[in-house]
């Protein structure tokens, strides 16, 4: 068996569902698949950081494709490529594909389906993490808010992430709007390691743009935990601010199985 490249055409014959966000700062670039197809990856341009990712993802017994292994922030299209030929290649030498990532609870029908589905590739990095949460901290803080991002549309807001550049205090803008109201929701991402609390200044710097554009809500996420003192401070206001930390993300992300 080997790795190969294919086509956008028979990559999308896989019946790939994809979600409007990532559709609109990403788009993949390249396809590889190996010889049996029990292996397939894309290389993916993140126009908004100008970076590269790859998806490696394996065709499980319920005939879906599911994420196995991915890496972020990638330099150039081409290490990107490189990298993804030299996994996948790895995988096929020690059959590690074949370890199941999702077990189907419902029993197979004997009839066999007749195509291979694609799951949605956003909703796999999901699962990805749901299964290693501890991948969190490979991200690039960017990537990170991509993350949050992608989950609070899947919560039923409409998003917008801020510039890079930003002064601070909100990295995502999230509305749920109805004939009756509108909730504001702003977000702000800490990618932190775990022994980097984030402290009490952080808490009242959100505070002030929370007053500042009269939100409904702020929420501080991290993938690290929250000081003492930062947790005091947001028990004052917490009908308005609220902290998750890793263990919280943990618990979104088992959504996602």
């Amino acid at each position: 068996m080997s790795i190969i490249q294919i086509t956008k055409k028979e990559f999308d014959s896989k019946n790939p569902a994809r979600q409007g966000t990532a559709q609109i700062i990403s788009t993949e670039k390249s396809w590889y698949a190996d010889s049996d197809k029990n292996i397939i990856g894309t290389v993916i341009l993140d126009h908004i950081n100008n970076d590269w990712t790859y998806i490696v993802l394996a065709r499980h017994e319920d005939e879906l494709y599911r994420c196995i292994d991915l890496d972020t922030s990638i330099k150039s299209r081409t290490l990107a490529e490189e990298n993804l030929h030299e996994k996948m290649s790895k995988m096929e030498v020690t059959d590690q594909a074949k370890e199941p990532l999702y077990v189907s609870k419902q029993e197979k029908t004997e009839q066999e389906k007749s195509s291979v589905i694609l799951t949605d590739i956003n909703m796999e990095l999901k699962k990805f993490f749901n299964k290693h949460p501890e991948r969190l901290y490979d991200l690039s803080p960017r990537k990170f808010e991509e993350l949050i991002a992608s989950i609070f549309e899947d919560l039923g807001f409409d998003v917008q992430l801020t510039k890079a550049t930003r002064d601070g205090g909100t990295d995502i803008i999230a509305y749920i709007r109805n004939a009756v109201c509108e909730f504001l929701t702003l977000v702000e991402c800490k990618k932190y390691a775990p022994d980097n609390k984030v402290g009490v200044g952080i808490v009242r710097e959100v505070n002030g743009v929370h007053h500042l554009k009269k939100a409904s809500k702020s929420i501080i996420v991290t993938t690290s935990f929250f000081s003492k003192d930062a947790v005091e401070m947001a028990k004052a206001t917490e009908h308005q601010l609220q902290l998750k930390d890793y263990d919280d993300l943990k618990v979104w992300l088992s959504e996602y199985s």
